[in-house]
């Protein structure tokens, strides 16, 4: 019993120091970030220690669904390749191949939620610029009908294509399908396309927009994100053949499990990121402050100036260009850098952030971690370019404030109102996993435009009666007075996204 005391204040400097390194550091940027005086603008090393905890978690969550969904708003981009013989899958409702861009999916689930029958009084209209491209024998289809006859049932179709040539494309991080106003699209439309449009569910402009800029720069299409993966693929000619077209069923549910069994990665290598091509504005001195002051935990780009998006912009040109298909350049994999970092300290953290934990069992946890220490390969052997050298001192910044912190907890002691902000340190996406969820259940995370606020800030197991049904209390924003039915949101982003031609 005379332990109970250091032990109470152990505990308590132990939670807050997780607290400072899990959640106070990562969140320090979330604060305005204006240029200091010392920086010419441009990528620098003090910018990437300064967000070194945002750069380490959007490495670590790079094309991985479940860090994508906690840390939607993405600002960073990276090249990637599909290698030879990826099944993509592509809904819509008519078979034929498509004429311009359109979007591939990695799950089948994922792209029949676009391949289902739809009941008109009218022929579907075209996609902008592409009324006459069905035309058959020369001769135009008419765009509607007289309006007097009966509905008419369009069925829809399941195209299945195989990558025959690898496919280079743009990936862009975070949640970047998501169709929101809470800045998930502030990468493509703020840097990218140089628009500050206000209208996210405009996505077929978006599409066509970053099509233009992709081919420009030699690339095949832009890699995004929401409830699944996807590609904007720019020519359906190039680097893909169908390999079958099926017509499908009008389904009640096509289910959607596949998008949660992939929580950790796409799987079998379908999508292979190369990490020495980051370009992200977390490297730069840019105001990332969220404009909405109820949302300070998310990162905008909405202060950053039209010269540092410009400047920003080119040097992801640069970095393309350098790493063209023409001259393969080495990738250092990152992100098995930041798993083998997680994987050694998070659930310890956790664990030793426990007041129930002995002072002795915590003083062990301690020196075991202390006693080791990760083997980097020694400096010199490989010259790094400048995006490695900026990924690094990020993640070296996380590494170096761990480490600090175990240091001084064995003499730290705070007053008993830091314990209860250990609730708060889930700056690491593994510690808002689930525990073990029943075989008919999954561990849910809103993943546009599914979930409410509560599978945000905790997801839970749920089966499929508690994930879909009716949208009230939605997380996004679109959704905040009452969301339609699952069938007619899914209609109306598939029209916008022009799928209903």
């Amino acid at each position: 019993m005379k332990n109970r005391p250091v032990l109470r204040h152990f505990a308590a400097g132990l939670a807050a120091v997780t607290f400072l390194i899990l959640w106070g550091a990562a969140s320090a940027v979330n604060v305005a970030v204006d240029p200091a005086p010392n920086f010419d603008f441009g990528p620098s090393e003090e910018a990437a220690r300064h967000n070194g905890f945002h750069i380490f978690n959007a490495v670590h969550s790079a094309l991985r669904q479940w860090g994508s969904s906690l840390n939607h708003n993405g600002l960073s981009l990276f090249l990637a390749t599909v290698p030879n013989d990826v099944l993509l899958y592509h809904g819509d409702n008519v078979p034929d191949l498509p004429p311009s861009f359109e979007w591939l999916a990695f799950e089948i689930e994922h792209a029949e939620q676009f391949a289902r029958p739809r009941r008109s009084r009218r022929m579907p209209d075209p996609p902008p610029g592409l009324l006459n491209q069905h035309a058959q024998g020369g001769q135009a289809k008419s765009a509607h009908d007289d309006g007097d006859e009966e509905p008419h049932e369009y069925p829809g179709y399941l195209q299945i294509y195989r990558v025959t040539k690898p496919l280079r494309v743009l990936y862009v991080d975070g949640m970047g399908a998501g169709k929101t106003d809470l800045g998930t699209l502030d990468t493509q439309d703020f840097l990218l396309r140089n628009s500050r449009s206000e209208h996210p569910i405009r996505d077929y402009e978006r599409g066509q927009d970053l099509c233009d800029i992709a081919v420009a720069w030699g690339l095949q299409g832009v890699l995004r994100m929401e409830a699944g993966f996807e590609i904007i693929k720019c020519n359906f000619s190039d680097s893909v053949e169908v390999v079958s077209v099926r017509q499908r069923p009008a389904l009640a549910d096509p289910g959607s499990r596949d998008y949660f069994e992939r929580y950790h990665g796409i799987g079998s290598g379908r999508a292979v990121l190369d990490f020495s091509s980051m370009v992200s504005a977390l490297f730069y001195p840019v105001n990332l402050t969220n404009p909405d002051p109820e949302r300070p935990e998310l990162l905008r780009l909405a202060g950053a100036t039209e010269k540092q998006l410009h400047a920003i912009r080119l040097r992801l040109a640069e970095v393309v260009k350098a790493r063209s298909r023409d001259t393969p350049a080495s990738s250092i994999n990152w992100q098995g850098v930041a798993d083998m970092i997680v994987a050694r300290y998070a659930d310890r953290l956790k664990s030793m952030a426990d007041k129930t934990k002995s002072l002795g069992a915590i003083r062990g946890a301690i020196n075991q971690l202390l006693n080791l220490h990760i083997d980097y390969p020694p400096e010199g052997k490989k010259e790094m370019g400048k995006e490695d050298r900026l990924i690094l001192a990020g993640i070296e910044h996380v590494t170096s404030s761990i480490c600090s912190a175990l240091f001084s907890v064995r003499k730290l002691v705070v007053a008993d109102p830091y314990a209860d902000q250990v609730s708060l340190s889930a700056a690491w996406t593994r510690w808002k996993q689930c525990p073990l969820c029943e075989y008919d259940e999954v561990c849910f995370v809103a993943m546009w435009p599914f979930g409410d606020r509560e599978s945000h800030e905790q997801p839970s197991c749920r089966n499929s009666s508690t994930i879909g049904g009716d949208r009230r209390g939605s997380y996004w924003p679109h959704c905040q007075s009452g969301c339609p039915a699952q069938e007619p949101l899914l209609q109306h982003v598939s029209t916008e996204r022009g799928l209903i031609k």
